[in-house]
C-alpha cells in the first residue's frame, strides 16, 4: 500500500475542508504523532517549515504555543486549545496565527478521527473555520494545501523510524554554549544525568569521537545500572551521536542498546532548544524500554535536571537555614501535612489558607497569603521530588484564585518560576532546615531581578521561619 496516496478532499461548506488520508503505519503510531509534541513538531507544517517551539500535548483544557519557523527564517506564532481527546481514536482541538500582541486572526476548529485496520490507519481531518478577522485570507486560503504538505511530511514520518524511536525536547533559556558546556564537561553532566533521584558515577569519559563514557546509574532504590556510551559524532554546540548499551547489574530486567543523537538549536541568543532522539533496533525493543524502565518519563526528568543544572550556571543561588529546637519527624510533618502547613507558612504577619494541597510529584499546593495590611496574594508550588524525611524539591510560582501563573504583584520582572529546594539534617534533638533557592527557565531580565533582591528574600524567608520557629514551639511544649 503505497505511503503517500493523494488525499481527498471535500468542502461541505466555504468554510469546513475535509481531509482524507491512509497511512501504512498502525493507528497507536500515528496517535502518537499527533499528540507527542516530539514527534509532531517533526512534521507540521508545510515543506521546509521547522517548529522550533512546540508546546502541544493532548489534554483537554491545554492551551498550545507553537512556533513554525519558514525556510526564510521568519516565525509564525500560533495558539489553541485542546478539546476533547478519545486515545487513540479522535482530537478535537482549534488552532490560529497569533499577531504581534499574541491575539488570535483567525481560529479553526479542527476533528481529528483515526481508524485502524491491521497495520493499517485511516486518517478523516475536518476543519472549520470559526472566527476570523480583516486581513486573514492570506493565511486561511492557504491552509487546505499547507495541511495537505503536513500530512506528507507526517506519512514520510510513519513509516519511517518512528516506532522505533523515543523522542524528547526541552526549551532552556540559556545560551546554546552554556547547555553545550553542561554537556561537555564530565564534572557537570553526573550533577544532572538521568531521573529525579539517581546518582551517576563515571568510570571513565573521553569526549572524542571514538571515545567512551562507561558510567553507573544508581536508581534511589539501591539497583545499579551500568552503562557505555561510545561517541560516534561529534559537533561543537551543534550535535552529539553515540551508541549506548546497559541494564540493571542484576540482570533481572533486560537491558537495552540504542543509538541517541542530541541537537542543539539555539532559538535565539537566550534560549537553546535540545532534542534527544534515541533510535532501537526494533519497535519491540523501544516498547520494553518504555514499559520496564519508564524511559519516556525518565527522559523528561533527565531534561529537567539539565535545566535546573544549566540554571544553577546562570544564577548563584539564594541560600537560607535555620535550625530549629524540634525533632526532624516533627518538623518533616510541618512542611508535609496540610493542616500543619497552613498555621505557620508565609512572611511575618502573614496567614495562610490552602485551597489544595497534592503532597507528590506533580502535584500542586495552592494556597493563599492574607497580609498584615489587608490585601492578599496567592501562590503554589507544584512538587518535583520528595525524599521522607530528607528532601523537598517544588516550583514556586505566585499565582491567582484559578491557580495559574501570575507574576509578582510588585516586581513584574521577578522570575516567574523560582525552583525551591529543602532539605532537613538531623543535629542531634534539632533539625537543620535548608532553603535553596533559583531562578527556573528564567530570563536575563528576570535573573537580573533576582540577583540583587538578596536582602528581601532574606527577609522574606527569615520571617517565614521566625513563624515555623513559633508554630514548633507550640508543639513541643
Amino acid at each position: 500500500m503505497p505511503s503517500k496516496p493523494e488525499p481527498q478532499s471535500t468542502a461541505p461548506c466555504a468554510r469546513e475542508i475535509v481531509i482524507t488520508r491512509t497511512f501504512a503505519a498502525p493507528r497507536e503510531l500515528v496517535w502518537r504523532a499527533w499528540s507527542e509534541p516530539e514527534l509532531l513538531a517533526r512534521w507540521w507544517g508545510p515543506r521546509g517549515f521547522t517548529n522550533p517551539i512546540c508546546d502541544w500535548a493532548a489534554s483537554p483544557g491545554k492551551k498550545l504555543h507553537v512556533v513554525m519557523r519558514g525556510p526564510n527564517g521568519t516565525d509564525f506564532p500560533m495558539g489553541g486549545t485542546i478539546r476533547e481527546v478519545v486515545a487513540p481514536e479522535k482530537l478535537v482541538f482549534t488552532t490560529g496565527a497569533l499577531d504581534e500582541q499574541g491575539k488570535m486572526m483567525f481560529e479553526f476548529l479542527h476533528t481529528l478521527e483515526l481508524a485502524g485496520d491491521g497495520g493499517v490507519t485511516h486518517l478523516t481531518l475536518r476543519s472549520r473555520l470559526i472566527q476570523t478577522t480583516d486581513g486573514a485570507d492570506r493565511y486561511t486560503n492557504g491552509f487546505e494545501a499547507g495541511m495537505t504538505q503536513s500530512l506528507e511530511r507526517l506519512a514520510k514520518l510513519a513509516t519511517g523510524t518512528a516506532a522505533r524511536e523515543i523522542v524528547m525536547s526541552r526549551i532552556f533559556h540559556a545560551p546554546r554554549a552554556l547547555v553545550w558546556e553542561a554537556w561537555a564537561n564530565p564534572d557537570l553532566i553526573v550533577k544532572w544525568w538521568g531521573p529525579r533521584g539517581f546518582t551517576t558515577t563515571t568510570k571513565q569519559r573521553e569526549f572524542r569521537v571514538g571515545g567512551a563514557w562507561e558510567l553507573t546509574m544508581h536508581g534511589p532504590d539501591g539497583t545499579n545500572y551500568p552503562n557505555k556510551c561510545v561517541f560516534q559524532e561529534i559537533v561543537p554546540q551543534e550535535r552529539i551521536v553515540y551508541r549506548q548499551g546497559g541494564g540493571c547489574e542484576d540482570g533481572e530486567i533486560p537491558g537495552a542498546n540504542f543509538t541517541a543523537t542530541w541537537t542543539f538549536e539555539s532559538i535565539d541568543a537566550e534560549r537553546t532548544k535540545v532534542t534527544g532522539c534515541l533510535l532501537f533496533p526494533t519497535a519491540a525493543a523501544r516498547d520494553h524500554v518504555v514499559k520496564a524502565f519508564g524511559a519516556v518519563e525518565g527522559g523528561k526528568q533527565t531534561l529537567e535536571r539539565l535545566g535546573e543544572q544549566v540554571d544553577s550556571m546562570q544564577s548563584e543561588p539564594f541560600i537560607i537555614a535555620r535550625e530549629f529546637d524540634a525533632p526532624r519527624d516533627l518538623v518533616w510533618r510541618a512542611w508535609t501535612e496540610r493542616e500543619q502547613f497552613s498555621q505557620w507558612f508565609g512572611p511575618k504577619g502573614c496567614t495562610a489558607e490552602v485551597h489544595k494541597f497534592e503532597l507528590c510529584p506533580g502535584g500542586m499546593n495552592h494556597y493563599r497569603l492574607a497580609m498584615p495590611n489587608g490585601g492578599e496574594m496567592w501562590g503554589r508550588a507544584v512538587y518535583r521530588e520528595i525524599v521522607p524525611p530528607e528532601k523537598i524539591v517544588w516550583v514556586n510560582s505566585f499565582s491567582d484564585a484559578a491557580g495559574g501563573i501570575t507574576t509578582h504583584p510588585m516586581s513584574p520582572t521577578w522570575p516567574k518560576e523560582m525552583l525551591t529546594t529543602v532539605t532537613f539534617a538531623e543535629r542531634g534533638a534539632s533539625t537543620l532546615v535548608t532553603v535553596h533557592w533559583v531562578p527556573l527557565d528564567a530570563t536575563a531580565a528576570e535573573r537580573n531581578t533576582f540577583n540583587p533582591a538578596r536582602t528581601g528574600m532574606a527577609g522574606g524567608w527569615g520571617g517565614t521561619f521566625d513563624q515555623l520557629t513559633a508554630y514548633l514551639a507550640t508543639l513541643t511544649a
